[in-house]
């Protein structure tokens, strides 16, 4: 079994995130920041504002209409997203290796159900969560990756025995004492990241009534892992949307008879495809 004192001490030897994105983060949650601000702290670090560029053009943000520099993207995206875009770029890069894990299959998963998220928030009009959405969506897997690069040794049965068959985060509990949401709260701790997103990454396997993100979260989970399998208990993965507490929980606010379920599994398959091309950007030097 892992402690959480052990734990806790070994997540901070991983990559921390630049500074340019701490700084763009402080500027950001200033009330007072500027166009030209964004751009200074960006000027700083030309090959993060070169992977920003590349993702600005992807076909999650670009539309039809490409930017060729980092103030119409700014401008066109907001602080948020470009703050975002930011933030995958230096984490996607940074956490490229892996000793167990196949990490472009991880992190296409975890875009995958960031984009997937941030499509319902816009979908319900809930334009305010969006960017949030997505953020914990990239991020909710991240104790996954936190165990493997930490704790390998350790962490190499865990992925025996869901390659065999196994629930994940079941075996992290049984053979670690603790999963990988966990560990992810805790690395989102370390990185100075909201309580709302360290809660959503820590409760994502068993939200709470009432808990908008976490369920949101859980549900784009369950909708990506049953279209792109993670594992073999993936494969088998199987349930009726109208069911699941977590969809009731999000849709709340609208009426069954409105409820356009084949626009919603459309729109997510239209999603993966997005993830699957952002990703493969991502991991680019």
């Amino acid at each position: 079994m892992i402690t959480e004192a052990t734990i806790r001490l070994r997540v901070r030897t991983l990559p921390s995130l630049p500074t340019t994105v701490v700084a763009m983060g402080q500027a950001v949650a200033d009330e007072r920041c500027t166009v030209d601000r964004v751009l200074g702290i960006l000027a700083k670090d030309p090959p993060l504002s070169a992977s920003m560029l590349r993702l600005a053009n992807s076909v999650m943000y670009a539309g039809d209409n490409r930017v060729t520099d980092l103030r119409t993207a700014v401008l066109r995206l907001g602080f948020d997203a470009m703050l975002n875009l930011g933030r995958t770029a230096a984490i996607i890069r940074s956490f490229r290796g892996a000793n167990h894990l196949d990490t472009l299959r991880l992190w296409q998963h975890s875009v995958a159900v960031g984009i997937t998220a941030k499509g319902i928030c816009r979908l319900l009009k809930n334009h305010s969560l969006e960017e949030s959405a997505f953020l914990t969506g990239l991020l909710h897997d991240i104790g996954k990756i936190a165990l493997d690069l930490c704790f390998p040794d350790e962490y190499a049965p865990v992925v025996a025995a869901i390659q065999a068959g196994r629930v994940g985060y079941e075996a992290e509990a049984e053979l670690l004492g603790l999963t990988h949401a966990d560990v992810g709260a805790m690395v989102a701790v370390d990185w100075n990241f909201p309580d709302m997103l360290v809660e959503v990454i820590r409760d994502h396997h068993s939200p709470q009534p009432g808990a908008f993100l976490t369920n949101l979260i859980h549900l784009c989970d369950l909708l990506v892992r049953a279209r792109i399998p993670n594992s073999p208990a993936d494969e088998l993965l199987a349930f009726s949307l109208e069911e699941l507490p977590p969809f009731h929980e999000v849709f709340s606010n609208i009426p069954a008879e409105q409820l356009d379920l084949e626009r919603i599994t459309f729109s997510i398959d239209d999603e993966l495809e997005h993830a699957i091309a952002f990703v493969k950007l991502a991991f680019q030097d």
